[in-house]
């Protein structure tokens, strides 16, 4: 398992694509704030402020430093689309077949790919985290005194950012492995995201909490609802935490069981 785990992280670290993806980590979180910061003086000067529209909180540092781990665009469009490539690049060169052929565990191949995707995908999310900390910070007010509960929040929303990151980085390997498809583990892990997120929007429209703990078990809600309010309380944190590891379960389970199904040929 080391050797795998050695060889895939090595492959990962000369891969340009790794390189670029980077790069665009580094780009998208600086071209954003400048695009609020454009957007914020073009308000101050057309704004009438007898109009009453509160957009403080649209131009908090802290609102658009946990925008980055919205999994619908930007960022977390990026990341799943290069974890995929990076993957598929492993199988269309023969690598993966090599490795079975050469007597291998599937199971640890699995693995090994598992979690290389997973510390990429959290890896590159942190980063572009980081400079859209230190952008955001640079323009704009924080928007809360930063002690205390602010601190907590800052930290639990910073965790589900991360791992909501880190389940994406199991559905990219699960199709690329199973599917030894380019498109297909690309436009599914998208999808996937995209009526997650949708579905975890209706819970907007709800007339009571009735259904609460249905949103809440949707292994993106946490992640969906943090983005949007820059804050989250502890239940659905918590429920958010063990939504994600169990559904990242399934998809490793499902995932090893298919792929030592699979003909390699």
């Amino acid at each position: 398992m080391r050797s795998l785990l050695k060889a895939d992280f090595f492959a990962v670290l000369k891969s340009k694509v790794s390189l670029i993806v980077l790069i665009i980590c580094v780009a998208v979180p600086l071209f954003t704030t400048l695009v609020y910061v454009a957007l914020g003086a073009a308000i101050d000067q057309i704004m009438d402020p007898e109009i009453g529209f509160d957009l403080s909180q649209a131009f908090e540092a802290r609102f658009i430093m946990f925008s980055n781990f919205s999994l619908t665009n930007n960022i977390g469009l990026v990341i799943p689309v290069f974890a995929g490539i990076l993957i598929m690049a492993d199988i269309r060169n023969g690598t993966v077949r090599n490795k079975v052929i050469i007597g291998k565990n599937r199971t640890q191949i699995y693995f090994s790919h598992l979690i290389v995707s997973t510390v990429f995908c959290v890896a590159m999310s942190l980063i572009s985290f980081v400079v859209l900390c230190g952008g955001s910070l640079l323009f704009f007010k924080y928007g809360a005194p930063f002690k205390g509960a602010e601190v907590g929040n800052f930290f639990m929303c910073l965790c589900i950012g991360l791992v909501s990151f880190a389940f994406i980085g199991s559905l990219t390997t699960f199709f690329a492995l199973v599917t030894k498809s380019m498109p297909i583990t690309i436009i599914f892990t998208i999808i996937i995201m995209i009526v997650l997120g949708i579905i975890g929007s209706l819970y907007t429209f709800m007339p009571d909490d009735k259904y609460k703990y249905f949103f809440y078990c949707l292994p993106t809600f946490a992640s969906t609802t943090m983005v949007a309010s820059s804050s989250i309380n502890l239940e659905l944190f918590l429920f958010g935490i063990g939504s994600i590891l169990v559904f990242y379960t399934i998809n490793t389970v499902l995932g090893v069981y298919l792929f030592n199904k699979l003909d390699l040929k």
